[in-house]
């Protein structure tokens, strides 16, 4: 006899595809284009080698289902974007990670008028194989940020982030609720009609039960169109973390780089590039250097393939010394059957070699999704 819970989870996949195939009318222009009502869903069966990401390698089959539920209204002069989702994760052999993970967006975005800018607002529950803990962390994270943007005049204008997040771990006594404020102030120069010079200066104050950490960041930057079909952000810069329990302080050289290839017209190289101050989540403070470059080609309107390759250091600054290094690669196949159902199917390798034993780990993984969305 099959399992209550697996019945359970079996239904659940069924719910998440039927619905919006069966729902091809469950899209609705309440009046026009004004007020919009999106529902959609997805399965997915995944292998992966590695939930715990440590040097056991206890592997085990995942099953997921996801359902939610989408609303855009344009009227007046605040646009609102709002989402509701509900993913439910079951493990085959180490069912006590088989969890329910909610996820709450709302945004209030003003794009008229000489000051513009959003407000957003998420709460969701994230579970997770975290490699600086390695064990699988399971948590409530509600992050709110507020975007505003100000013209000075033609060549000038000026940014305000705000943003605050707090994280509640809900599985384990010996991680630490983590909570943080950040205000980061922008001035851009447009210098030409594609190119837009950047700097500023950002403040981050994060705490939980043993410290506090604060992180001053200044950076400098270009933007937009950098050279013949290449797009993107990089930004270059100065950071100092000052810890408060030990009053150790860290420099470090900043880095945040983002950048698009359009190489032809079916083929894309892409860049991601950061190096930050993160906390983990025993509160330790760690060096965070990663970089991923990405290709996407696309063979035919229903049909791409893409590829990725990357690599990253984490240097944990309190504590015993300790120094992860990771090289990671993938590649997935897409097929868009039509504007409202696609397959997709990935294969991931992760080797983490680590001073601290524990973390000398190899991590692959492979999954095939089916989703829709009306």
């Amino acid at each position: 006899m099959v399992h209550r819970t697996t019945q359970s989870f079996l239904g659940l996949i069924v719910l998440a595809l039927l619905i919006p195939l069966q729902s091809v009318f469950a899209l609705l222009n309440i009046d026009g284009t004004r007020n919009q009502v999106f529902v959609f869903g997805s399965a997915t069966i995944s292998y992966d080698s590695n939930v715990f990401a440590e040097n056991s390698e206890r592997g085990d089959y995942i099953v997921a289902a996801t359902a939610g539920l989408e609303l855009k209204r344009r009227a007046g002069i605040i646009a609102v974007n709002a989402r509701a989702t509900f993913d439910y994760q079951q493990f085959k052999e180490y069912t006590d990670q088989t969890t329910w993970n909610p996820s709450f967006f709302v945004e209030f975005n003003k794009t008229s008028g000489r000051t513009t800018g959003a407000l957003t607002i998420n709460a969701f529950r994230s579970s997770k194989a975290d490699s600086a803990v390695n064990l699988r962390t399971q948590s409530w994270d509600y992050p709110v940020a507020l975007n505003i943007k100000y013209p000075i005049n033609d060549k000038l204008y000026v940014t305000s982030t705000t943003g605050y997040l707090k994280r509640s771990y809900t599985d384990s006594e010996q991680l630490l609720n983590y909570s943080d404020y950040s205000e980061g102030i922008d001035f851009f120069y447009i210098y030409t009609s594609k190119l837009d010079l950047v700097g500023g200066y950002r403040i981050r104050v994060g705490s939980t039960n043993l410290s506090t950490t604060t992180d001053h960041n200044f950076s400098l930057g270009v933007m937009n169109a950098l050279l013949p079909k290449v797009e993107g952000t990089v930004r270059l810069g100065y950071q100092l973390r000052t810890i408060d329990s030990t009053g150790q302080s860290y420099p470090q050289l900043n880095a945040m780089v983002s950048l698009t290839w359009l190489a032809t017209r079916k083929f894309t190289l892409s860049n991601q590039t950061s190096r930050d101050f993160t906390t983990t989540a025993t509160g330790g403070s760690v060096d965070t250097l990663s970089t991923m470059l990405r290709g996407i080609y696309v063979f035919t309107r229903r049909f791409e393939a893409s590829a990725g390759v990357g690599y990253g250091r984490n240097i944990f600054l309190d504590g015993p010394p300790r120094q992860d290094d990771y090289f990671t690669w993938d590649v997935g196949l897409g097929l868009n059957w039509s504007e409202h159902f696609r397959v997709a199917a990935s294969f991931n390798y992760m080797l983490n070699w680590s001073s601290f034993a524990l973390s000398d780990f190899e991590r692959t993984g492979y999954s095939l999704n089916v989703s829709s969305r009306f």
